[in-house]
């Protein structure tokens, strides 16, 4: 096919599918509850738990040992990325609420 057809075949298997509106069955989202800015701006806080990490593998003892000896061998490089992540995460949420703010705000004069 070529990239000039693709716009006539999309249109093609929408209807298809019932219409242009309608995505064929598997394909739909459904709506979820909206997240609080709160919620998110505490799930942007990357914030990982070394007891979380253990191994209930037959061996896990030692597994897990070696895993945690890897978290404390690697620390300083794994901080450094959960405080630049954690950094740009709430940059993003104050952007994003500082667009919802003047979104909200009605127009001046």
């Amino acid at each position: 096919m070529r990239p000039e057809d693709a716009l006539d075949a999309a249109r093609a298997a929408a209807a298809a599918h019932g219409g242009a509106g309608e995505l064929p069955p598997g394909l739909r989202i459904e709506p979820t509850e909206r997240v609080s800015m709160e919620q998110l701006m505490e799930w942007a806080v990357i914030e990982p738990d070394p007891d979380l990490m253990r191994s209930t593998r037959v061996l896990g003892a030692p597994i897990t040992w070696l895993k945690r000896l890897l978290l404390h061998v690697l620390r300083q490089y794994t901080r450094e990325l959960e405080a630049q992540q954690t950094r740009f995460n709430l940059q993003l949420l104050v952007a994003l609420a500082e667009l919802e703010d003047r979104r909200e705000r009605p127009p001046g004069p």
